[in-house]
């Protein structure tokens, strides 16, 4: 994630979002952080919001984050501002209709 301005609204991650809602094909989502908070750059800490109280990630080089897709993860990442924050986000599936078939070995 940049500075820059989003192409879509998907790209406009700073907004609370459900996963499952967002993507439709995720029952589970992992994030994998590839540069460090407050040394790489500055915002862009994921946050899950709840009616208590939010709990916030902050973003480590080789931290992983896991959690179900569904309302009860609804979260939203700060506006980067400043640096170039880098991730690798995975989604997991449990609905066939999404599956990806099994490569052939040769």
């Amino acid at each position: 994630m940049t500075t820059k301005p989003p192409k879509t609204v998907h790209d406009e991650y700073w907004h609370p979002h459900v996963d499952k809602y967002t993507y439709g094909s995720f029952f589970y989502t992992s994030l994998l952080y590839l540069t460090d908070y407050g040394k790489d750059f500055r915002g862009g800490r994921f946050i899950f919001t709840d009616k208590d109280i939010n709990k916030t990630i902050e973003p480590k080089l080789g931290r992983l984050s896991f959690f179900t897709s569904g309302t009860e993860n609804r979260h939203f990442v700060e506006p980067v501002i400043g640096g170039i924050r880098y991730a690798i986000t995975v989604s997991f599936t449990c609905d066939p209709q999404y599956a990806i078939d099994n490569p052939k070995l040769r």
